[in-house]
């Protein structure tokens, strides 16, 4: 096995495994909020706070990638949240819980940038549309897996023990990844990297490509994270069905989100490979994925579980497509050894929108009002985002380029 195919087997691995913690709560919100009383604006504040906990992170994570390698980079981050997701076992309050899910948010920081960075590092431009939709599909299999395998964990073993199988399995990665030793990424991969002068966070924060990345995220991650911790609920309080009913259309939820980081890295490879400009292909698949997406507050209408499943289904398969090319873009536009910073910061600026989406999401739905206004913006968010990122990433930068 070539070794850029072994390092994306790992980061796949890694993405799915994460993919758990992420999505464990949501599914099993009911018999956690059973067990120690909460309601749903406590289940919408502690997903909100796990996403400010990997807001306080994110730059240090990135900043620790560019500085440390993949290496120890990844074996630190995924020690560290593992770590955390053991201690579950030993929480007996809501203060306790809160305090484990931020830890948990601030080590998962490391997960986008370094998975990022892996495809920037070993990859070949021509290569990259693809091996970020793999990595991109990657959270999508844990989220298949997830729906399937949590209930009946948990009926089994109970949800505390269904944190510390997840957490040795994260750490059993780590040992792999050790053993495996990595080698350095290829010469002819990091040359733009080699040849680059090195910048500080002042130059990038001057970029107006790293502002179109950061809004674009902003515009872009709302709906995902919005379905990542309420799509369960919205299937139960909409239908009326129970944690382990829910798991079927979930999974097919996901498994379309995961056609669409395939289909839009196979799509742009095929154009570029075909002559088309790089920026211009990444437009054309922006712009077609995007609109997709609009078709979002539909869900709300359909009266059936399956028609809706398929509408959020088609919104989650737009965003992974739309997602896979703005990674692209970033691995286009900036050397490999500032992409995990600058993902970092896209990744910051997007967590924080979406925390407060979640917070909100909590309040709104416990004072008795409905998903349609973040259905709406949700869905309408990519198109416009597709033109932040023509005005503020594509459009070429005068003079010399910038890095």
């Amino acid at each position: 096995m070539q070794w850029r195919w072994g390092i994306l087997a790992f980061a796949v691995a890694s993405v799915i495994i994460n993919g758990f913690d992420r999505q464990m709560v949501a599914m099993l919100k009911p018999d956690i909020l059973a067990d120690f009383g909460w309601d749903d604006a406590d289940y919408g504040r502690l997903a909100s706070l796990f996403q400010l906990g990997s807001v306080g992170t994110l730059l240090f994570a990135g900043w620790f990638l560019d500085r440390v390698g993949l290496k120890w980079g990844y074996a630190i981050g995924n020690g560290a949240w593992s770590l955390v997701t053991l201690l579950h076992v030993a929480v007996t309050s809501f203060g306790g819980f809160l305090a484990l899910r931020v830890a948990l948010g601030a080590s998962e920081s490391i997960q986008t940038p370094a998975a990022v960075k892996s495809v920037a590092s070993y990859f070949p431009q021509r290569e990259t549309s693809l091996a970020l939709g793999i990595v991109n599909a990657a959270p999508n299999v844990g989220a298949i897996v997830v729906p399937l395998a949590i209930p009946a964990m948990a009926l089994a073993v109970g949800w505390r023990m269904s944190f510390i199988l997840v957490g040795v399995v994260g750490l059993l990665w780590v040992l792999a990844w050790l053993v495996a030793r990595p080698p350095q990424p290829p010469e002819t991969v990091r040359i733009r990297a080699l040849e680059a002068p090195d910048t500080g966070w002042g130059d990038l924060l001057k970029d107006r490509r790293v502002h179109g990345f950061m809004l674009a995220k902003v515009l872009t991650d709302q709906m995902w994270w919005l379905m990542m911790f309420w799509l369960p609920d919205f299937f139960m309080r909409t239908f009326g069905l129970t944690s382990a009913e829910v798991a079927r259309p979930t999974a097919f939820v996901y498994v379309l989100a995961m056609a669409g980081a395939l289909t839009s890295g196979w799509l742009a490879g095929r154009m570029i490979a075909g002559g088309v400009p790089v920026a211009q292909a990444r437009m054309r698949v922006l712009l077609g994925y995007g609109a997709v997406a609009l078709i979002a507050p539909l869900a709300l209408l359909a009266d059936d579980l399956w028609l809706a499943a398929l509408i959020i289904g088609t919104v989650l398969f737009a965003h992974q497509g739309f997602s896979t090319n703005l990674f692209a873009c970033a691995v286009d536009v900036f050397p490999a050894r500032r992409v995990a910073s600058v993902v970092s910061m896209g990744a910051l600026a997007g967590n924080l929108w979406g925390a407060a989406v979640l917070e909100i999401t909590g309040q709104l739905l416990a004072g008795g009002g409905s998903y349609l206004s973040l259905f709406v913006a949700g869905g309408s968010g990519y198109l416009v985002a597709a033109g932040v990122i023509r005005l503020l990433i594509l459009k070429p930068v005068p003079g010399p380029a910038p890095t």
